[in-house]
């Protein structure tokens, strides 16, 4: 008599699990000992021909209640085996044939993992003359249906002057395939223009499904903040510290750019809070290629100290030149009275 298997061991289950619950234990077993993850592994191959034989009879309910009553060496091809019923005074007798009409084989198996039905001795014919088994029935599958690799995402962190600029930045990634972690060093270009939640697309650098093209990497940007810049989409923002001899009297200094110092006159008597504009001085666009403007916001700046000496010429000079920059203010509050 031909040994009995345990199909619910085979499957993981227990004796009382639901049909979902063993067509999910199937399918993730199935994909483990899958031929094309599993090259020349004659192991694999028997206890995935194991998991087929235990998935066909248990999702099968007059299989399944045949087999809880008289084990699995009856559903084995040409198999017929006659079985006692235990506690039958009269001792009597069982026997149960196996057919290919009772055991379909692999087509509701490929049906449920593939998609496609049919009859896989057909679809084997039609690879390998010698006969390739189920073996070709995956390859012909794979080939009808790929399937593509899941793609990666990293986050990445440039600095200011990259992120306007452009780069390249050294990467380690780490891909998952079967149950290893492999490795791989890459040399990525990062395009002028990129800002913080950026992402960018390296075709073919994902994992692999085995079944189709390779998933791809994106990688996320974040822009480490600068010690003077600022930017706001394509336009860089300068604060520009000067002296109020400087804002009275009007003065040419250089202004940092990412570019370098630029020359920058500041005419007589700017208020504190302008704008001046330096032209093409900042990013460029990721898309039309075309920079922005770069700001520069003047900001006046008192002294720490005043002596009563220079107060004094402050005196002189309020009473030569008064003004009074309140005026708005002023009219405002007569008409509220």
């Amino acid at each position: 008599m031909a040994s009995v298997k345990d199909y619910y061991k085979i499957l993981g289950v227990s004796k009382d699990a639901t049909k979902a619950e063993m067509k999910k234990a199937y399918h993730s077993l199935a994909r483990k000992y899958h031929p094309d993850h599993n090259p020349d592994n004659k192991e694999a191959e028997e206890k995935f021909k194991e998991l087929q034989e235990a998935h066909e009879v248990l999702s099968d309910e007059e299989k399944r209640k045949t087999y809880d009553m008289f084990g699995s060496a009856e559903f084995r091809p040409g198999g017929q085996t006659t079985w006692k019923r235990a506690g039958d005074p009269g001792g009597g007798n069982y026997q149960y044939t196996y057919s290919s009409q009772d055991f379909p084989g692999f087509e509701g198996i490929f049906k449920d993992i593939f998609g496609f039905g049919g009859d896989p001795r057909a679809r084997a014919s039609t690879g390998n003359r010698g006969g390739g088994g189920f073996r070709d029935i995956f390859s012909q599958a794979s080939r009808e249906k790929p399937v593509k690799g899941k793609d990666l995402e990293y986050q990445i962190e440039v600095d200011f002057d990259t992120a306007i600029k452009g780069g390249v930045r050294d990467i380690t990634i780490s891909r998952q395939k079967l149950n290893n972690v492999n490795t791989e060093k890459l040399s990525v270009k990062i395009p002028p223009g990129v800002s913080t939640g950026s992402r960018i697309r390296v075709q073919g650098k994902g994992e692999s499904s085995g079944r189709g093209d390779q998933g791809d990497l994106y990688l996320r940007i974040k822009v480490k903040p600068h010690p003077i810049f600022k930017r706001r989409q394509d336009d860089i923002y300068l604060e520009l510290p000067i002296t109020f001899y400087e804002a009275a009297l009007g003065k040419q200094v250089d202004v940092p750019t990412i570019d370098g110092a630029a020359k920058v006159t500041i005419p007589s008597g700017v208020q504190n809070g302008t704008k001046l504009r330096l032209k093409g001085k900042g990013v460029p666009n990721i898309k039309s290629k075309e920079r922005g403007n770069q700001y520069v916001e003047i900001k006046v700046v008192m002294p720490d100290n005043i002596k009563d000496s220079d107060k004094k010429i402050f005196e002189e000079l309020a009473e030569s030149s008064p003004y009074d920059p309140r005026t708005k203010y002023s009219d405002y509050m007569k008409g509220r009275s």
